[in-house]
């Protein structure tokens, strides 16, 4: 459903990927993991079109991305890192915009964000401007805007950002009855924990390039697996003599 073969990109002669290869297969959530600067958001726009690589193939939904961007975007969800709303709107107009932009039943769309609404627990606010919204309301906003279509394959970067203890675990329970309906969820985190929660594959990268790759039995009731798997990648750094140092010399 996902596939990137030796997929390089660039950023003004910095390697942002080097040549990394993965897949992902339909019907599964796959982590991707890794430090800041790894290469994860750059994989993640790639795969929805927003970013084109200097070199390699991308595949999804069976589709060459370089060709068949326009099908592709329509069969992906995207929850970026870091999203922009126009915040005059409310979220029932951002969802009937969208709508409108991509040519689909806005009926039917309004009606799948009232069902969300009420699965996400923010149906009282349809109707007010985005302006007035808590951080977390406009990210479940974000978050049904990629659920709404129907797509094959959703794309989440930190898509927990900004959301409470429930709101979490709604998502988590989201994205299981997701894949078992069939589709595809590519999930980049820094809450590993999460991560070891919903995904049966994790791949690891670090400076462009993917170093390890975890199976759901590698991690699967092993709670901080992925953080000291993580950590014994980025090397040693000895954080506890460097903190004990830093209030010894506040003493």
């Amino acid at each position: 459903m996902i596939e990137f073969q030796n997929v390089t990109k660039n950023y003004a002669g910095n390697v942002a990927l080097n040549s990394i290869s993965f897949k992902v297969e339909r019907g599964t959530a796959c982590g991707y993991i890794g430090p800041n600067g790894a290469g994860k958001t750059t994989s993640a726009r790639i795969i929805i079109g927003l970013e084109r690589p200097e070199a390699g193939k991308v595949t999804v939904v069976d589709r060459d991305a370089a060709v068949d961007r326009n099908y592709i975007k329509n069969r992906v969800g995207y929850v970026p890192e870091s999203p922009k709303l126009y915040e005059s709107l409310t979220p029932r107009e951002t969802i009937a915009m969208a709508a409108m932009l991509r040519k689909g039943d806005a009926s039917y769309v309004l009606k799948r964000l009232d069902l969300l609404s009420e699965i996400l627990s923010f149906k009282d606010t349809l109707q007010k401007p985005l302006h007035t919204l808590s951080k977390g309301t406009k990210q479940k906003v974000v978050i049904s805007l990629a659920l709404v279509f129907d797509p094959d394959v959703l794309i989440l970067d930190e898509p927990t950002d900004g959301l409470d203890v429930q709101a979490v675990a709604t998502l988590k329970q989201l994205i299981k009855t997701f894949t078992t309906h069939g589709g595809t969820v590519f999930y980049s985190s820094h809450l590993l924990d999460v991560v070891e929660g919903i995904c049966t594959k994790v791949f690891l990268i670090n400076h462009g390039r993917i170093v390890d790759q975890y199976e759901e039995r590698d991690f699967a009731n092993k709670r901080g697996f992925l953080e000291n798997a993580l950590t014994e990648h980025l090397g040693s750094r000895n954080e506890q003599q460097l903190i004990d140092a830093f209030f010894g010399h506040a003493d």
